[in-house]
Formats: structure tokens, C-alpha cells, sequence
């Protein structure tokens, strides 16, 4: 049982280095994922400290000793030691290969679905306005024929067209005037008194 309990807190000493270096190295790779670093150093000391208690309950009934702590940091400087510099230069190439895989499939991508697509909006963005302006010189251009035609049919009977309207207008207000004098001597006269 001891000799277990020694074992898996080395263990977890390097697990704990490892993780550590991977997640460090990848966020600190990219000004993209540096956000991410406090939100993960919480995230691996809670998931650190729960698998530490679980191996203790396992293999100790789950008692904190000083030499807990003692065979952790012993692991992790063990690790240091001997593997820092491999995981952290493997991390950082696996994530450089990423990267340049990720972004050779985005330049792909690019080249062959936004480009194409961004020249077809652009193309239907002119021919839009190509027809938005010949609307305008149409609408343009039947305005002033209309107003031609206009004036070549009613000219001719313009003076007729001006006296007849004239009278038109002088019968109504004729007309309007009287409905509303009639209309303010009834309301002047309202309600009406019975004697």
C-alpha cells in the first residue's frame, strides 16, 4: 500500500508538470487563446487537488500527510528535470503544425469559396446599380415626355380650362361660405329656449 501511495503521487507530480506545460505552452502560443490562461489555472488546480484527494482516499483512506505534498513536489521537480524541455518543444510543435494545417485549409478555403463569392456579390452589387440608373433615366424620361404630351394636348384649351376651373373654384367658396355662416348662427342660437 505505501509502496503504491509513493508511486502514484510521483505519478501524479509529472501528470500535474505535464498538463501544466501542455496547456501553458499552447495558450501562450497564441494571443487568440491568452484569455483562456485563468479560466484553465483555475480549471487544473480544482481537477488537480480532486484527483490528489481521490489517490489519498484510495490508497491512505484519504489523509493528508506532509509527505503528500512532499512526494508531489518531488515527482514534479523529477519531471522538470527529465522531460520538461521534450513536452514542452513537442507541445510547440504539435501546435505549430496545427496552426499551419488549420490555415493551409483556410487559405483553401478562401481561394476557392470566399473569393469566388465575394466577386459575385461584388459583380450583382454593379449590375444592381447599373440598373438602379437606368430606372432613374427611364423614370427620367417618362416625365418629361409626359409633361410634353401634356402640353401639347392642353395648351389649346388652357384659357377655356382656366376660366371654367376659375368659376369651379369661386361657386364653392360661394357655396362654403354660406354653409358655414348658416352652420355658426345655429350654434350661436344652441340650445333653443322655449317659452
Amino acid at each position: 500500500m505505501a509502496f503504491r501511495y509513493v508511486l502514484y503521487l510521483f505519478a501524479m507530480g509529472w501528470a500535474m508538470g505535464i498538463v501544466y506545460d501542455i496547456y501553458n505552452t499552447l495558450t501562450g502560443s497564441s494571443k487568440w487563446l491568452r484569455w483562456l490562461r485563468p479560466v484553465l489555472d483555475i480549471v487544473f488546480w480544482c481537477f488537480s487537488a480532486v484527483v490528489v484527494y481521490y489517490i489519498t482516499f484510495v490508497t491512505d483512506d484519504g489523509r493528508f500527510r506532509l509527505y503528500t505534498f512532499v512526494l508531489l513536489v518531488i515527482g514534479y521537480a523529477l519531471y522538470k528535470a527529465i522531460l520538461h524541455h521534450a513536452v514542452v518543444s513537442s507541445a510547440f510543435a504539435v501546435f505549430s503544425a496545427v496552426r499551419f494545417v488549420f490555415m493551409a485549409l483556410f487559405k483553401v478555403f478562401y481561394v476557392l469559396v470566399l473569393r469566388p463569392l465575394s466577386w459575385i456579390i461584388r459583380g450583382l452589387g454593379i449590375f444592381a446599380q447599373g440598373i438602379y440608373r437606368l430606372l432613374c433615366q427611364l423614370e427620367n424620361l417618362l416625365v418629361k415626355l409626359t409633361m410634353f404630351w401634356m402640353k401639347v394636348f392642353f395648351f389649346p384649351l388652357r384659357p377655356a380650362w382656366k376660366h371654367f376651373g376659375r368659376n369651379i373654384c369661386e361657386k364653392f367658396m360661394d357655396k362654403w361660405e354660406g354653409m358655414c355662416l348658416r352652420m355658426s348662427k345655429k350654434l350661436k342660437t344652441w340650445p333653443p329656449r322655449h317659452s
